[in-house]
C-alpha cells in the first residue's frame, strides 16, 4: 500500500509537471473537454424541448379531432393528381350538414382562408405584416382550439349578422399594442376596419419557433 501511494504521489507530480510545463496545451485540452460537454447537455436540452413541444402538439388536438382538407397537406412531390383537379370545394354547407346529420360530432368550425398574399395589420401608425387571416365561427373555441388571454371569442350572434370583429394572437398583441390591454381597440387590416373583442393564446399545437400571427 505504501508503495501504491507513493506512485500514486510521483504519478500526481509528473502531471502537474507536465501541465505547468506546456500550459497552451493543458488549457486547449481542458477548453475541448468543457465544448464537449456543454455541446452534449445543449442538444439534450434541445431534443428534451422539442419532445415536450411535439406532446403538446398531440396532447392539444386530442384523439377526438378531425382536420379536413381539399387536398393533403405537407409536403408534396410533383402536382395535383386527376383524382384531386376533379374535387369539388369544400364549402359552408358540407359542415352544416355534419352538424346536422352527425349526432357523434360535438362541435363543427369551418375555418375560410383568404387568397393568397400579402396580408397587413395596423393600429396607430403601428403595422404588422406575414398575418395568418382566418375565419370562423364560435364552434371553434367551443371545440378547445382557442385558449383566451384576454377578453372572449366572438358569437355566434356576431357571426350571424357579420360584425367587424376580431380575435388576435398573441404575437400580433404584442407588435401592435405592446402588452397594452386591446380589447375594445380598433384594428385595420387590408383597409377595413375590425374591433378586437379577445386575444388568443399562443397555440400548442404551433410548431417550435413559429409565429403566432
Amino acid at each position: 500500500r505504501k508503495m501504491t501511494f507513493g506512485a500514486m504521489q510521483s504519478g500526481v507530480g509528473l502531471a502537474l509537471d507536465a501541465i505547468r510545463g506546456h500550459k497552451l496545451r493543458s488549457f486547449l485540452t481542458t477548453l475541448g473537454v468543457i465544448i464537449g460537454t456543454s455541446t452534449i447537455i445543449g442538444v439534450g436540452s434541445i431534443l428534451a424541448g422539442f419532445d415536450g413541444a411535439i406532446t403538446n402538439v398531440l396532447r392539444s388536438l386530442g384523439g377526438n379531432t378531425l382536420i379536413v382538407f381539399k387536398f393533403k397537406i405537407g409536403v408534396r412531390v410533383g402536382g395535383l393528381t386527376a383524382e384531386e383537379r376533379t374535387r369539388k370545394p369544400l364549402a359552408l354547407e358540407h359542415a352544416q350538414a355534419i352538424a346536422e346529420r352527425c349526432p357523434s360530432v360535438e362541435h363543427v368550425s369551418p375555418y375560410l382562408f383568404p387568397p393568397w398574399g400579402i396580408h397587413r395589420a395596423r393600429h396607430k401608425g403601428i403595422d404588422s405584416y406575414q398575418l395568418e387571416i382566418g375565419g370562423t365561427e364560435e364552434g371553434y373555441a367551443a371545440g378547445g382550439q382557442a385558449e383566451m388571454k384576454a377578453g372572449r371569442f366572438f358569437t355566434d350572434m356576431e357571426n350571424r349578422h357579420r360584425m367587424p370583429v376580431a380575435v388576435i394572437g398573441e404575437d400580433l398583441y404584442k407588435a401592435l399594442f405592446s402588452n397594452v390591454d386591446a380589447v375594445g381597440k380598433t384594428i385595420e387590416v387590408d383597409g377595413h376596419s375590425f374591433q378586437v373583442v379577445g386575444v388568443m393564446n399562443r397555440p400548442a399545437a404551433s410548431p417550435p419557433g413559429s409565429s403566432d400571427n
